[in-house]
Protein backbone atom coordinates (compact mmCIF):
# COMPACT_ATOMS: atom_id res chain seq x y z
CA UNK A 1 0.00 0.00 0.00
CA UNK A 2 1.18 3.26 -0.76
CA UNK A 3 1.93 5.56 2.11
CA UNK A 4 -0.67 8.71 2.40
CA UNK A 5 -0.01 11.73 4.50
CA UNK A 6 -2.11 14.31 6.33
CA UNK A 7 -1.35 18.16 6.20
CA UNK A 8 -0.21 19.38 9.51
CA UNK A 9 0.62 22.56 9.32
CA UNK A 10 2.78 25.48 6.31
CA UNK A 11 5.96 26.89 7.61
CA UNK A 12 5.55 30.18 8.01
CA UNK A 13 9.07 31.06 9.80
CA UNK A 14 11.60 30.70 12.02
CA UNK A 15 10.60 31.16 15.38
CA UNK A 16 13.70 31.03 17.67
CA UNK A 17 17.83 31.25 17.31
CA UNK A 18 17.60 27.40 18.41
CA UNK A 19 15.83 26.16 15.15
CA UNK A 20 12.52 26.27 16.39
CA UNK A 21 9.56 26.05 13.47
CA UNK A 22 6.57 28.79 13.25
CA UNK A 23 3.71 26.42 11.73
CA UNK A 24 0.01 27.59 10.89
CA UNK A 25 -1.75 24.81 12.66
CA UNK A 26 -4.00 22.72 10.06
CA UNK A 27 -4.54 19.85 12.42
CA UNK A 28 -6.77 19.39 14.93
CA UNK A 29 -4.81 16.65 17.39
CA UNK A 30 -1.07 19.19 17.14
CA UNK A 31 -0.78 17.54 20.52
CA UNK A 32 -0.88 13.92 19.22
CA UNK A 33 0.88 14.81 15.82
CA UNK A 34 4.06 16.58 17.79
CA UNK A 35 4.51 14.57 20.27
CA UNK A 36 8.39 14.00 21.20
CA UNK A 37 9.76 11.54 19.01
CA UNK A 38 7.25 11.09 16.93
CA UNK A 39 8.00 11.15 13.04
CA UNK A 40 7.20 14.47 10.44
CA UNK A 41 7.78 14.60 7.02
CA UNK A 42 9.00 17.99 5.65
CA UNK A 43 7.13 18.52 2.28
CA UNK A 44 8.26 21.00 -0.63
CA UNK A 45 5.58 20.98 -3.32
CA UNK A 46 7.77 22.71 -5.63
CA UNK A 47 10.21 19.45 -6.23
CA UNK A 48 7.93 16.97 -4.30
CA UNK A 49 10.66 16.33 -1.96
CA UNK A 50 9.15 15.09 1.44
CA UNK A 51 12.20 15.00 4.02
CA UNK A 52 11.83 12.57 7.38
CA UNK A 53 12.73 14.83 10.51
CA UNK A 54 12.02 13.33 14.65
CA UNK A 55 10.13 15.86 16.94
CA UNK A 56 12.24 16.71 19.85
CA UNK A 57 9.67 19.56 21.15
CA UNK A 58 5.85 21.45 20.54
CA UNK A 59 4.11 24.36 21.78
CA UNK A 60 1.52 26.08 20.37
CA UNK A 61 -0.43 29.28 20.78
CA UNK A 62 -4.13 28.48 18.98
CA UNK A 63 -3.19 29.54 15.13
CA UNK A 64 0.01 28.87 15.23
CA UNK A 65 2.47 25.93 16.08
CA UNK A 66 5.86 25.77 17.32
CA UNK A 67 7.85 23.08 16.27
CA UNK A 68 11.57 21.65 17.15
CA UNK A 69 12.73 18.86 14.99
CA UNK A 70 15.76 17.41 15.35
CA UNK A 71 18.23 18.19 13.02
CA UNK A 72 17.20 22.31 12.44
CA UNK A 73 19.70 23.85 15.26
CA UNK A 74 19.69 27.26 14.09
CA UNK A 75 17.26 29.96 12.64
CA UNK A 76 19.05 29.61 9.10
CA UNK A 77 18.47 26.00 9.18
CA UNK A 78 14.86 26.78 9.86
CA UNK A 79 14.31 29.56 7.73
CA UNK A 80 15.80 27.32 4.26
CA UNK A 81 12.45 25.30 5.08
CA UNK A 82 10.10 28.31 4.91
CA UNK A 83 6.96 27.43 2.30
CA UNK A 84 7.50 23.65 3.05
CA UNK A 85 4.57 22.14 4.48
CA UNK A 86 4.74 19.21 7.47
CA UNK A 87 2.81 16.17 7.19
CA UNK A 88 2.16 13.37 8.88
CA UNK A 89 1.80 9.44 8.05
CA UNK A 90 -1.95 8.54 7.83
CA UNK A 91 -2.54 5.83 11.03
CA UNK A 92 -5.88 4.08 11.25
CA UNK A 93 -4.78 1.40 13.72
CA UNK A 94 -5.59 3.85 16.59
CA UNK A 95 -8.71 5.12 14.55
CA UNK A 96 -12.20 4.60 16.19
CA UNK A 97 -14.94 2.53 14.26
CA UNK A 98 -17.18 4.91 12.17
CA UNK A 99 -14.42 8.20 12.43
CA UNK A 100 -12.60 9.06 8.87
CA UNK A 101 -9.95 11.20 7.77
CA UNK A 102 -11.19 14.08 5.74
CA UNK A 103 -9.42 13.22 2.54
CA UNK A 104 -10.72 9.86 3.14
CA UNK A 105 -14.32 11.04 2.27
CA UNK A 106 -13.82 13.88 -0.57
CA UNK A 107 -14.09 12.12 -3.73
CA UNK A 108 -16.44 9.44 -1.91
CA UNK A 109 -19.86 9.00 -4.40
CA UNK A 110 -23.00 9.65 -2.65
CA UNK A 111 -25.64 7.50 -2.99
CA UNK A 112 -29.79 7.84 -2.21
CA UNK A 113 -30.84 4.67 -0.35
CA UNK A 114 -31.98 3.35 -3.32
CA UNK A 115 -28.63 3.26 -5.37
CA UNK A 116 -28.62 6.25 -7.27
CA UNK A 117 -25.63 8.48 -7.14
CA UNK A 118 -26.40 12.10 -6.17
CA UNK A 119 -22.91 13.71 -6.55
CA UNK A 120 -19.33 13.26 -5.33
CA UNK A 121 -18.17 14.83 -1.86
CA UNK A 122 -15.95 17.54 -2.89
CA UNK A 123 -15.13 19.34 0.62
CA UNK A 124 -15.34 18.20 4.31
CA UNK A 125 -16.52 21.58 5.60
CA UNK A 126 -16.08 22.55 9.60
CA UNK A 127 -19.25 24.43 10.80
CA UNK A 128 -20.26 25.10 14.27
CA UNK A 129 -22.79 22.42 14.26
CA UNK A 130 -21.45 19.81 13.12
CA UNK A 131 -19.43 18.74 10.09
CA UNK A 132 -20.67 19.04 6.25
CA UNK A 133 -20.40 17.62 3.41
CA UNK A 134 -20.34 19.41 0.09
CA UNK A 135 -21.54 17.43 -2.82
CA UNK A 136 -20.75 18.65 -6.10
CA UNK A 137 -23.25 16.95 -8.55
CA UNK A 138 -23.58 16.87 -12.53
CA UNK A 139 -23.15 20.15 -14.58
CA UNK A 140 -25.94 22.64 -14.16
CA UNK A 141 -26.99 21.51 -10.84
CA UNK A 142 -25.48 23.23 -7.85
CA UNK A 143 -23.66 21.48 -5.10
CA UNK A 144 -25.92 20.50 -1.88
CA UNK A 145 -24.33 19.93 1.87
CA UNK A 146 -25.21 17.25 3.87
CA UNK A 147 -24.31 16.99 7.59
CA UNK A 148 -22.25 14.57 8.69
CA UNK A 149 -24.44 13.41 11.59
CA UNK A 150 -26.22 9.81 12.16
CA UNK A 151 -29.66 11.26 10.80
CA UNK A 152 -27.91 12.08 7.47
CA UNK A 153 -25.47 9.32 6.87
CA UNK A 154 -26.52 5.81 6.50
CA UNK A 155 -23.12 3.92 5.63
CA UNK A 156 -19.97 4.81 4.66
CA UNK A 157 -17.57 2.44 3.13
CA UNK A 158 -13.73 4.11 2.52
CA UNK A 159 -13.12 0.99 0.54
CA UNK A 160 -15.48 1.31 -2.15
CA UNK A 161 -15.36 5.33 -1.93
CA UNK A 162 -19.08 5.74 -1.34
CA UNK A 163 -21.50 7.03 0.97
CA UNK A 164 -24.92 6.38 1.61
CA UNK A 165 -27.25 8.95 2.77
CA UNK A 166 -30.83 9.28 3.77
CA UNK A 167 -32.75 12.03 1.51
CA UNK A 168 -34.89 13.98 3.14
CA UNK A 169 -37.39 17.05 2.07
CA UNK A 170 -35.19 19.87 1.06
CA UNK A 171 -31.59 18.54 1.15
CA UNK A 172 -31.42 18.54 -2.68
Amino acid sequence: MKDEYLLLGYITDAFSLDGTLKVLSKTDFADIRYQEGKEVYLYNARNNQRNCFIVKGYRSNGQFDFVKLEGINTKEDALAYKGYEIHALKDYQHMDKDTYYFSDLVGCEVLDDKGTVLGKVSLVEEFPAQLTLRVKRGKDQPDFLVPFVKAFIKNVDINKKQIIINVIGGLL
